[in-house]
């Protein structure tokens, strides 16, 4: 029986205020604010990796024990934690000028993929990691936590074992762009294999990107498999 896998589809979206020059005509007071009509969505991601990378800049180790949780109150611990936090509030997070503030809104499966990319970018520790043979099982406890159905991140695991040069190859790419397309595409080939029998894949390409990128933090940041030789 095919199991139908159906991950939050939604994108990363950006609301942003803009401030108006003058007040109408008329008006005692004015609206002097008006809210912006939805960016773009390779606008609004990039708003969301920009919010993560300072939010790992100024908070890592909270970013890092977001990660690492494996229970749910943990996760919404640390999530308080990050969504309080006033370091990020006057960074330039949009290109856009006149923009009073901006509130970056996505999936949780979305977002944790994106703080995974932040530390990525910094930790630089998967540069080294090798392909792995295949393996009878790809269970692993983050999965908890996710939000995601199981067999999707069993594929993201099985992905960044076996080819964790495709997925830095993919988070090389900017969001949205072409470059993505191709490099989604160059996975398809170890996508396919990982996915367990009888499930099937439909996820845009943020979520998909997504869990790639904290299935290779995962694997970063794990011990190292216990030597079974000798």
């Amino acid at each position: 029986m095919k199991a139908a896998l159906l991950p939050t589809l939604m994108s990363a979206a950006l609301i942003a205020s803009s401030a108006m020059a003058e007040p109408p005509i008329g008006s005692r007071l004015g609206e002097r604010t008006a809210t912006a009509n939805q960016r773009t969505n390779y606008d609004a991601l990039r708003t969301a990796h920009r919010l993560a990378e300072c939010l790992y800049f100024k908070r890592g180790g909270d970013v890092r024990a977001f990660l690492a949780a494996r229970t749910d109150a943990d996760v919404q611990r640390y999530d308080r934690a990050l969504n309080k936090s006033v370091e990020c509030a006057r960074a330039q997070l949009t290109d856009t000028p006149n923009i009073e503030g901006a509130a970056v809104l996505a999936p949780a499966d979305v977002m944790r993929g994106i703080f995974a990319e932040a530390a990525l970018l910094k930790m630089k520790t998967d540069d080294a990691l090798p392909p792995l043979e295949a393996q009878p099982s790809y269970a692993r406890d983050w999965f908890a936590v996710t939000g995601r159905p199981a067999a999707i991140d069993e594929m993201g695991a099985c992905t960044a074992d076996q080819n964790p040069a495709g997925i830095r190859s993919l988070l090389a790419t900017k969001p949205e762009s072409a470059e993505e397309v191709a490099a989604v595409k160059a996975l398809g080939t170890t996508l396919g294999p990982c996915l367990p029998q009888g499930a099937t894949l439909k996820a845009n390409r943020q979520s998909l990107r997504a869990v790639l990128a904290e299935a290779l933090y995962q694997r970063a940041v794990a011990p190292p498999p216990a030597d079974t030789q000798g």
